[in-house]
């Protein structure tokens, strides 16, 4: 979680608790196979004191679910599977669409929309170490064609102090790939004594996240929302994925409230509120994808390059760690969202 949703959680009263359960961040450290520092990039650079948090999805959502149930008037249909927005669209005063940058819903709405898989996925997997370096995300690459990251997640409902670990790997390799070159990929980087880490790696239990750039020119169709990766999937390479789906709600809820008699009004409003900021991100997605995960050398060259010069610059430090917040809207204006 990034500081721009943090207002949310305040806001819904789970701030404290996902503090407490989870693991602040200060700062994300790129490093080569060569081992070579290309980017450090920390909050303080945007605010002293500022933070992410690590967290694992369960513990978000759990504490979200929690909080939905205990208002009476929720009612919950868990197990269904939705393939049609036409009935529902017909006897509901409001639709939310919120089901992932893979939605088979968005094309049945007549909106102007793109779909398309990034060339690379990631592995995926979850172990519970206490050695890892604290209160930061690591990641190890050669070239774009490798990357490896650790990112300490906080603790488990055992209360045991657990690390999310991914490795980049071509969806072309999704059912063929052999998990013991991939330890051994990780062993590479991991330097120090780390066979005590290798063994938890060998151990673990793998998913393999593809994921998808989804542009839509509006978000609201009549009674129809989209949020989320559903309206605005992108890469994970900026952090933002559960990051941008509270502020969507957020401004969501505010538009109902402001145009509670007029539901058509509030999306249209809504994607006006969101245009300008999602657009952003969407193209900072698109540039900075390529240079982490791709087929091309030369792009990996190119980003160790420019990250080592512009992390010795103050004000394009500043700028890095505007985005990582998730509160920067323009390229050029010094702009950020309004809550």
């Amino acid at each position: 979680m990034q500081p721009s949703a943090m207002v949310i959680l305040k806001k819904l009263d789970i701030y404290e608790p996902l503090v407490r359960n989870g693991e602040k961040i200060y700062n994300l450290r790129g490093t080569n196979h060569h081992g070579r520092e290309v980017f450090l990039t920390s909050y303080d650079d945007y605010a002293i004191g500022c933070f992410g948090i690590g967290i694992h999805r369960s513990l978000l959502f759990k504490s979200l679910y929690n909080k939905c149930k205990v208002k009476s008037n929720i009612k919950f249909e868990l197990g269904q599977e939705i393939t049609s927005l036409a009935d529902l669209k017909a006897t509901s005063d409001l639709l939310i669409v919120a089901n992932g940058s893979h939605s088979c819903l968005r094309e049945q709405v007549p909106i102007k929309q793109s779909y398309q898989l990034y060339p690379y996925g990631c592995l995926w997997t979850t172990v519970e170490d206490d050695q890892i370096t604290p209160n930061q995300l690591c990641q190890y690459m050669r070239y774009s064609q490798e990357m490896f990251g650790i990112l300490p997640s906080g603790i488990n409902e055992n209360n045991k102090r657990i690390v999310s670990v991914f490795w980049s790997l071509p969806i072309k390799l999704k059912n063929i790939y052999c998990i013991h070159k991939v330890l051994e990929g990780m062993k590479f980087y991991l330097i120090h004594d780390n066979n005590y880490f290798i063994e938890k790696l060998s151990q673990a239990n793998y998913s393999f996240a593809v994921y998808a750039d989804v542009f839509m020119k509006q978000y609201d169709y009549e009674n129809i929302i989209f949020i989320g990766d559903a309206a605005h999937g992108m890469s994970p390479q900026l952090g933002q994925g559960a990051n941008m789906a509270f502020l969507d709600s957020y401004y969501l809820n505010k538009v109902l409230i402001e145009n509670s008699n007029n539901i058509t009004l509030a999306l249209k409003n809504y994607t006006t509120l969101r245009r300008q900021h999602l657009k952003f991100y969407s193209q900072a997605s698109k540039f900075l994808t390529p240079l982490y995960q791709s087929d091309q050398m030369l792009y990996g060259r190119f980003r160790d390059v420019l990250f080592t010069i512009s992390k010795q610059m103050k004000f394009s430090r500043k700028i890095s760690s505007q985005i990582l917040c998730g509160k920067r809207t323009s390229w050029i204006r010094n702009q950020e969202i309004e809550y």
